[in-house]
C-alpha cells in the first residue's frame, strides 16, 4: 500500500487562493460593458454584444458556483484530515 501525505497547510492555500479568484472575478461584472444596445452605434453589434453580456454572466455565475464549492470541499477535506490527525484546523494561518 502506498504512503499517502496531506499537507494540511496546502489544502487550507488552495482553498484560500480558490476563494479569492472567485472573489476577484465577481467584482468585475460584464453587465457594466453593455449598457444598452444603442451605445454601440449599430443595431446588430449592440444586439450582439449584449447577447455575449448575458451568455458571459450566466458562464461566470457557474465558474464561481464550481469554484465556491471546490473551495468548500478543499477546506472540509483539510477539516477531516486534522479531526483525524487530532489537529485544529483554525491553528494553521491562511497563505504563506
Amino acid at each position: 500500500m502506498a504512503d499517502v501525505r496531506v499537507v494540511l497547510q496546502a489544502l487550507l492555500d488552495a482553498a484560500h487562493g480558490v476563494d479569492a479568484v472567485m472573489a476577484e472575478l465577481a467584482a468585475h461584472d460584464v453587465d457594466e460593458l453593455v449598457t444598452s444596445r444603442s451605445s454601440f452605434g449599430h443595431r446588430s453589434l449592440g444586439a450582439v454584444a449584449a447577447d455575449f453580456g448575458e451568455r458571459w454572466s450566466h458562464g461566470l455565475a457557474n465558474l464561481t458556483d464550481d469554484g465556491n464549492a471546490l473551495a468548500r470541499g478543499l477546506d472540509e477535506a483539510a477539516r477531516a484530515y486534522a479531526e483525524a490527525e487530532g489537529l485544529v484546523v483554525d491553528e494553521f494561518r491562511w497563505g504563506r
